[in-house]
């Protein structure tokens, strides 16, 4: 069984990191997608911005700024309906995302809403099946309540204390119409190992958070790998509406795959770029 044979495991997978991979970066709006094809990504990996839990960049365009709740869900599903569309027959939009602790300063009371299962109703009226999710302990880089860096929410020591709100959900949504089917040579290409498969899909991921230095809301590199590794194949195309930094498009290009990435803030976007470069100069990505 190649997943049991730990040398031919290398060997494949040093082949996948190194074919020949596209990547286009766009500073755009991700409501408005119109730009991409039906039917022309295979996988989405995406961290939506958090409602008003990280602090971004103060525009009219930021769907992180927007107060109202609900209408803040509804801005997120123009994003998923074009992901709906773009999107080939059984391919996945995954999505990592965290509740809100609403500061009690404001609400006058601890409230947490409950985005992940907000976004997971929401997709599910877009016409995406949803899956069984992964939960992420973060470990490290977790915020437990908006504009608080407090790390304990409550009086300590007495029965009255609100359990930390350190994880995050990791979504999947599937669009129906069937299974994929990728040539041998892709699923010879992109075959996990035995060990890897155990750690991967299990319910609990134990991953430390990325450094917050360049962007409020970022997920680890190891995150994006394990996620474009496990639902895409070499030659696919990865798509985040939210590049942020660029994580998932510089998984996707450490693993043989195509990527698109857009983002609506200049200065990610520029950091994006760089970083993406400086990475592929020195491991010849493509």
């Amino acid at each position: 069984m190649i997943a049991k044979n730990l040398s031919l495991m290398k060997e494949i997978e040093a082949i996948s990191g190194n074919l020949p991979t596209q990547h286009r970066f766009v500073n755009a709006d991700s409501r408005n997608l119109a730009f991409l094809p039906d039917e022309s990504v295979h996988l989405v990996v995406t961290s939506p911005p958090y409602w008003t839990l990280k602090k971004y960049p103060e525009k009219d365009e930021q769907l992180g700024q927007i107060e109202d709740y609900d209408l803040f869900l509804e801005e997120l599903d123009r994003v998923w309906r074009h992901i709906h569309r773009i999107l080939v027959p059984g391919g996945r939009l995954v999505v990592v995302v965290g509740d809100v602790c609403l500061p009690r300063r404001g609400a006058g009371r601890h409230v947490v809403m409950p985005l992940h299962a907000s976004i997971q109703e929401h997709c599910r009226k877009i016409g995406f099946d949803n899956l069984a999710p992964i939960i992420w302990y973060k470990i490290a880089n977790a915020c437990f309540e908006a504009d608080s860096p407090g790390s304990f929410l409550g009086k300590p020591y007495e029965p009255n204390g609100i359990v930390k709100n350190d994880i995050e959900y990791i979504l999947f949504q599937r669009k129906p119409g069937g299974y994929r089917k990728p040539t041998l040579e892709a699923r010879l290409l992109s075959v996990i190992s035995e060990e890897n498969q155990k750690t991967w899909f299990r319910q609990i991921w134990d991953l430390k958070g990325a450094s917050t230095r360049e962007h409020p809301a970022p997920y680890p590199l190891e995150l994006a790998e394990r996620l474009v590794r496990m639902f895409s194949f070499v030659g696919d195309t990865v798509l985040d509406p939210f590049g942020g930094t660029g994580t998932t498009a510089l998984a996707a290009a450490r693993w043989g795959r195509n990527s698109i990435s857009v983002e609506i803030e200049e200065k990610y976007f520029a950091i994006e770029i760089e970083r993406f470069t400086h990475q592929a100069k020195q491991t010849r990505l493509f």
